[in-house]
């Protein structure tokens, strides 16, 4: 890698969408950097991954030590994702949206207010599998983030 080369960081725990990211990857020659703990260590890892520490954090610390200015980060985790747009890092979720700086204030109350009611004993329900839409979205928003950054 060079200086100036744009690296995708994921946060590879819980992506769901590591497939389509290969794809596009291929199709983009972009360089892709999976990180993930030691608790989703498998043998079979032919993809560019990083595997850290146990722990809640350990791949949100390692992402935010060695993301650069101008990379991109697929990730679920909004709290990680205030802490990268920050650091004009763009952050994309697996879903397909692209996290903006002037939505980390509305998305960190949303979640302020959920981890309030889950402490009350008010469960809600998580986020609805993928869907093949899902997917496809993902690619495509995926491909024209790409050709932002390397054009």
């Amino acid at each position: 890698m060079t200086k100036n080369t744009i690296v995708i960081w994921v946060d590879a725990d819980s992506c769901p969408v590591k497939e389509e990211i290969e794809s596009v990857k291929t199709q983009k020659s972009a360089v892709v950097r999976y990180i993930a703990s030691y608790d989703h260590y498998t043998l079979d890892h032919d993809r560019d991954w990083t595997f850290v520490e146990k722990g809640q954090d350990a791949v949100d610390f390692y992402i935010l030590n060695n993301v650069t200015k101008g990379d991109a980060v697929i990730t679920q985790d909004l709290s990680l994702a205030s802490l990268l747009l920050e650091r004009g890092v763009y952050v994309i979720t697996p879903r397909g949206k692209q996290i903006k700086s002037y939505e980390i204030e509305s998305i960190m109350h949303s979640k302020y207010i959920r981890m309030k009611e889950k402490r009350q004993g008010r469960y809600g329900k998580g986020p609805s599998a993928l869907t093949k839409q899902d997917r496809l979205l993902f690619k495509e928003k995926f491909s024209d983030l790409l050709d932002e950054l390397l054009s």
